[in-house]
């Protein structure tokens, strides 16, 4: 992933969860000992997927409503539904979509729900890196907005920076629709106060900007800047409609965006025009969002789709190797996690072995456009994140996906309409 992206009949060694050594010479290893080596003959290897935007737990609504537009979806159905959660069902709901995430390339991700102790509790076992928050939903001043970011102070104590410092905590402000002026000034303070960065949804739909002019005249980019609310680091997610004076603004402010094109697809909320926001300058990675309107979490899948929409009118809008960028070293760079999303001397180890023997991946002209155009989830073999091994050949060895999935099946009942 650097200069040259591409590099042949390489060896990468790892120490202490950071890689030590590239080489393509295999006398630079001669003599010295190895707990483990990995085979990567016929396997593409390169950093893992992070994934922008996600709502990890929602794997357990997944298919619950489907086919509805964005408000609809969520008053009359997620909402009511998310009103019946538990710690438990978000532990093991966790755990099922961690799972789907190794098992198509993902070692990092950024994450917005409930009960996010037991999220958190999730990634620790799992061995994943995660940038955690909680959905802070306030849009009255009061008692209440106090009580969400009460539990979001509690969240950052308990988790930030913990499990080796793989699991990071933001600060979660739903979105400006959904949270009053005095949570946001409070959020940024809480951010910039415990050194993170702000994780939000911003202007996903037309009818939300529109309702913003109607109450702020202000487009929802324009509030929030004038609340202040950028100068802590920031990601925001789909960013469907940004006019180019909000684009303007993101840009100054180093805003990152979270690009998530199957979720806006599926609710009818349009596609982001990414061609033009790159082109001023704005920094994008890919983020699937949840399940429940994804449906799935195949980070694969979702880079392929992001350069396919680009070049919907020019089919140079986003080539290959800058789609799969913006699914590693963009995203992480986005949300300030030194070293991850590249492979090089001294970054993390998070590092997958993809097969690359399967009729699809034949014959092999440009490994880059066959990962991003052919590519598929079960291509993904061996994966590690901070040196040490959650998949090998396709088995997890970190936790028990099979208990994990019986146990959502079995949470599940109660949520079941049919």
């Amino acid at each position: 992933m650097g200069d040259p992206l591409v590099r042949r009949g390489v060896s990468i060694a790892i120490e202490d969860g950071k890689i030590s050594k590239i080489s393509e010479n295999p006398q630079d290893f001669e003599g010295t000992h190895f707990d483990t080596v990995l085979d990567g003959k016929n396997k593409l290897v390169l950093p893992g997927f992070v994934n922008a935007h996600t709502h990890l737990a929602m794997v357990l609504l997944r298919g619950y409503s489907d086919d509805r537009n964005l408000q609809e979806w969520l008053e009359q159905e997620i909402w009511p539904a998310e009103r019946k959660l538990t710690e438990d069902d978000v532990y093991w709901a966790s755990l099922l979509g961690i799972a789907e995430m190794i098992r198509s390339g993902t070692t990092t991700f950024c994450d917005m729900y409930f009960f996010m102790d037991a999220v958190a509790q999730a990634v620790k076992e799992s061995g994943l890196r995660a940038v955690l928050s909680y959905g802070i939903i306030a849009p009255q001043p009061g008692e209440k907005a106090q009580r969400e970011l009460s539990v979001t102070e509690k969240f950052l104590r308990a988790w930030h920076n913990s499990a080796e410092g793989r699991i990071r905590v933001a600060v979660g402000p739903h979105a400006p629709y959904t949270c009053c002026d005095e949570v946001w000034r409070d959020a940024r303070a809480l951010a910039l106060q415990y050194n993170t960065i702000i994780h939000t949804h911003l202007q996903e739909t037309l009818a939300e900007v529109n309702e913003s002019f109607r109450l702020y005249q202000k487009s929802p980019t324009e509030r929030l800047e004038a609340l202040g609310v950028f100068e802590a680091p920031t990601v925001a997610a789909h960013g469907v409609h940004l006019r180019d004076s909000d684009v303007a603004i993101l840009v100054r402010r180093g805003v990152g965006l979270a690009h998530c094109p199957t979720s806006n697809l599926k609710l009818g909320s349009g596609i982001a025009p990414v061609k033009r926001y790159k082109q001023m300058g704005l920094r994008v990675g890919i983020g699937t969002d949840g399940a429940a309107s994804n449906n799935n979490l195949d980070m694969l899948e979702e880079l392929r789709l992001a350069a396919l929409l680009a070049k919907r009118d020019d089919p140079t809008a986003l080539p290959a190797a800058e789609a799969l960028q913006m699914a590693t070293r963009a995203g992480a760079q986005m949300l300030e996690l030194e070293g991850v999303g590249h492979l090089a001397e001294g970054a993390e180890a998070d590092i997958i072995l993809i097969d690359m023997s399967g009729a699809h991946w034949q014959p092999g002209h440009n490994p880059v456009s066959d990962l991003v155009y052919a590519a598929q989830a079960s291509d993904v073999e061996t994966v590690l994140v901070a040196g040490r091994i959650v998949m090998k050949e396709k088995e997890i060895l970190t936790f028990d996906e099979e208990r994990a999935k019986a146990n959502v099946r079995a949470l599940s009942a109660k949520y079941r309409k049919l």
